[in-house]
């Protein structure tokens, strides 16, 4: 009876025991592999919140990876800036040293020298003064070429510097000069056009400055038709003996006359009818009629302009011949 009676209880803790270790056989791998996504999940998180740290800054340009490495960047940027700053300040330095101590200072920056051709109208008789007075002086401040121009034969002449002279076939030192003057233009149209700029005829006694003259015709345009120099309307007695309507003018031949490259073109190949169309014997009364005419334009007066002689070459000239002889 006792053993009947303890049979179920042994059953039902058999079945427990057994029901237990089923169950642990089921359940425990669930168990451990739930944990393992839970600490890998913890851990993708961490991770995860820490890059989107990163990312967030650095779309907003603010620390993090993104932002490190644009300090970095930055700061190594700073870097050369300021290594070329020191280069550039001991470079500086370095002059400013090299000028306290006699030194030349730094070269400037070379402008093209085919800027400005200048023809000097001349005659024998003043080559080996005039002409070569003004070789050894103002002609070396001009932003170009010098050339001499005189009659048929000038170029023989020996003279005591190499003075560039130009002799004019046909043409003689007679005076007034108007013949000498169109050719001479004539001969800067055929040879120089499209190598200069500006343009300039001068008398052989005047004093030109090169520099002043150079930085006033550098802020024209040379491409439009331009004829510069000192407005001349004639004197007193020459009053409505000129042929010039009311309003025209002429620039005066003594200080000199300037002409843009534009005037030149224009002008040039009607010189012939210029010479043969002439109303009164002076040079440049004529010269601005044929300008006028056929140039398109007329006398432009700046205040500007007289600076650009300096009265004339009479104590150059005299230094010159001293020069000549005591070299």
């Amino acid at each position: 009876m006792a053993l009947r009676s303890r049979r179920p209880w042994v059953s039902v803790l058999l079945g427990v025991v057994l029901g237990f270790t089923a169950a642990s056989w089921l359940i425990v791998p669930t168990v451990l592999e739930i944990g393992a996504k839970r600490r890998k999940s913890t851990a993708c998180a961490y991770y995860g919140h820490a890059g989107g740290l990163g990312r967030g800054h650095e779309s907003a340009g603010g620390t993090a990876g993104g932002d490190a490495w644009r300090a970095d960047a930055d700061e190594a940027g700073d870097d050369d800036q300021e290594e070329q700053d020191d280069e550039d300040e001991e470079r500086t330095a370095g002059n400013r040293s090299a000028r306290g101590h006699g030194g030349p200072p730094p070269p400037p920056f070379p402008r093209p020298r085919n800027f400005l051709y200048v023809g000097v109208m001349t005659a024998k008789k003043y080559l080996d003064s005039r002409a070569v007075a003004a070789h050894r002086t103002w002609t070396r401040s001009i932003p170009g070429k010098v050339e001499f121009f005189s009659s048929e034969g000038s170029g023989a002449l020996p003279l005591p510097a190499a003075v560039p002279v130009v002799s004019l076939p046909g043409v003689d030192d007679a005076y007034p000069p108007q013949k000498k003057s169109f050719m001479m233009l004539k001969y800067m149209h055929d040879h120089y056009l499209h190598k200069y700029e500006w343009f300039m005829r001068a008398d052989d006694d005047v004093y030109i400055r090169g520099d002043k003259l150079e930085s006033f015709l550098r802020s024209l345009n040379s491409s439009k038709p331009l004829y510069l120099g000192q407005t001349g309307l004639g004197t007193t007695e020459e009053l409505g003996k000129l042929a010039l309507e009311p309003g025209e003018n002429f620039c005066m031949g003594g200080p000199g006359m300037i002409f843009s490259r534009e005037v030149l073109r224009r002008m040039v190949p009607h010189i012939g009818t210029c010479l043969r169309e002439m109303y009164t014997t002076h040079e440049d009364v004529e010269v601005g009629r044929c300008v006028r005419r056929f140039g398109g334009t007329q006398c432009v007066w700046s205040y500007e302009v007289r600076g650009f002689w300096v009265g004339t070459l009479k104590h150059v000239v005299k230094h010159s011949k001293e020069m000549c002889l005591n070299p």
